[in-house]
């Protein structure tokens, strides 16, 4: 094959056509071939991972596309059970390791602001867990995931040298997306016998919430909400009128209808915030982290009015959306008493199902009389996750773990406000804000979830908003 054709082929991956074509070919796929839809997935990620070893940008689309799909993924070593995504990225690393020798990469001027606060973040969680004596595994898995993080922070901006490759990378990161929300649409209708579909066997059994491509309805409405905004604020970005222009929109409806299907509240909610944000941040000239932080104070309000928790949609029963509701408020007002009693180090990684039945009496009796009355013998206190990111980091690893994971999102913010401001391109303008809006949707569901330690969103929107503010240097340094 030729290198014009090899470009040709790269191309497609950001244009309309090559979209829907690949978008298609990846819906067919899943609903003909009813095999293991794990091993299918693999064998995608793979393939790209192997073009990759040439054209290392194959191998980060690999990695998103791991993210997007199964996730979970792990894989036995002769020395330790490692996740696919960590894997991915240290064979990634060795592809670039010349010129990352060599010292030939150019990360941006923004990548120090980011990869100090992860290294604290990475050294304190060591030392809180060595602290509290966990063993090595549990140290092992709480640094892996945090390194998978930093890594991809790093990467990412190394590799991606111009706006075409950033676009290819967005595209397979949109194809993935849009092809995940038409087959969870199929998956609700049972189109073609599409119920069984699942990365999970029989996931959708009684259960209705739809995860298309991904393993769980909850990861697919992390991820729907940023693509939504992402490829809203592109189109608002673009101040020409040719009638393609509109084509960017259609995705929205599958988007939509499948972040709909998954029935997840806080998913459909942060969409409010987001979309104010980004009017925000494309028509006022109020500093982007003022911005977040106005958002944050409003998300708290919410929260703290229990306004959400009363909010109930069709598709689930009102009594499992209030159960749900009683378990997160006992979770919040333990996780909260167990962070003050641990200030300076927290109780460590995966502690605290254990503990948190210590901590009953700090509950309002009503939620407790309530689960007494619907479980008889179940108990949420012992069994659950906090199911919120920034109390779990507090109770986790300290005052100051929290601190510099606050850091970190507000970095985010201020590196994508500078590429907004320096750059002259209008998707570069656009991305930077669709990513901070993105970033929006992110904060909203960890005020309901846990999805720092499932999916790496977080440092995802990171390593692209590094992307985004090396491109505007260089036209700054240009001109």
């Amino acid at each position: 094959m030729s290198i014009s054709a090899l470009r040709f082929n790269e191309n497609i991956f950001y244009r309309p056509k090559g979209i829907t074509i690949a978008t298609l070919l990846m819906v067919c796929i899943w609903a003909i071939m009813r095999w293991n839809y794990s091993a299918i997935v693999f064998i995608m990620i793979l393939a790209l991972f192997i073009v990759g070893i040439k054209k290392p940008l194959w191998a980060v689309a690999a990695i998103l596309v791991s993210q997007m799909t199964i996730t979970s993924y792990m894989v036995a070593t002769p020395l330790v059970l490692i996740s696919l995504r960590l894997l991915l990225m240290l064979l990634t690393l060795y592809i670039i390791r010349g010129a990352l020798i060599r010292k030939e990469i150019d990360f941006g001027p923004h990548v120090k602001k980011l990869v100090i606060p992860m290294l604290i973040l990475i050294f304190i969680g060591a030392v809180s867990n060595t602290f509290n004596g966990l063993g090595l595994e549990v140290i092992f898995r709480a640094f892996r995931n945090m390194l998978f993080g930093l890594l991809f922070i790093i990467i990412l901006p190394a590799i991606i040298e111009d706006i075409k490759q950033l676009k290819i990378l967005l595209g397979v990161t949109f194809i993935v997306a849009i092809a995940s929300s038409i087959i969870g649409i199929m998956q609700y209708y049972n189109f073609l016998g599409m119920n069984v579909a699942t990365l999970e066997a029989g996931f959708l059994d009684g259960a209705g919430r739809v995860p298309g491509m991904g393993q769980t309805e909850l990861e697919l409405a992390y991820i729907l909400p940023m693509v939504i905004v992402i490829v809203l604020s592109i189109f608002i970005a673009k101040t020409n009128h040719s009638g393609g222009r509109i084509l960017i929109l259609v995705p929205l409806i599958p988007l939509s209808i499948a972040l709909y299907f998954t029935y997840t509240r806080s998913a459909l909610f942060a969409l409010g915030p987001a979309i104010l944000s980004l009017y925000l941040f494309f028509k006022t000239r109020i500093r982007w982290e003022a911005i977040l932080l106005i958002i944050v104070l409003l998300v708290l309000l919410i929260e703290a009015s229990n306004l959400l928790e009363e909010t109930y949609i069709a598709g689930r029963s009102e009594t499992g959306q209030e159960e749900s509701s009683v378990a997160r408020n006992i979770l919040r007002q333990v996780g909260i008493a167990i962070a003050l009693d641990n200030p300076i180090l927290g109780i460590g990684s995966d502690q605290f199902v254990e503990i948190s039945r210590e901590y009953a009496y700090v509950v309002n009796p009503v939620f407790l009389e309530y689960e007494g009355d619907r479980y008889y013998s179940y108990t949420t206190l012992g069994n659950n996750q906090p199911h919120h990111d920034f109390i779990t980091m507090w109770l986790t690893y300290g005052t100051l773990a929290l601190i510099a994971y606050i850091f970190i999102h507000f970095v985010i913010v201020y590196t994508l406000g500078y590429s907004f401001r320096k750059s002259n391109n209008r998707f570069i303008k656009g991305l930077s804000v669709g990513l901070a809006a993105a970033l929006v949707t992110y904060v909203v569901n960890s005020f309901y979830h846990n999805i720092e330690t499932t999916l790496p969103l977080l440092y995802i929107i990171a390593g692209f908003s590094l992307i985004t503010s090396k491109l505007a240097a260089r036209e700054t340094a240009a001109i």
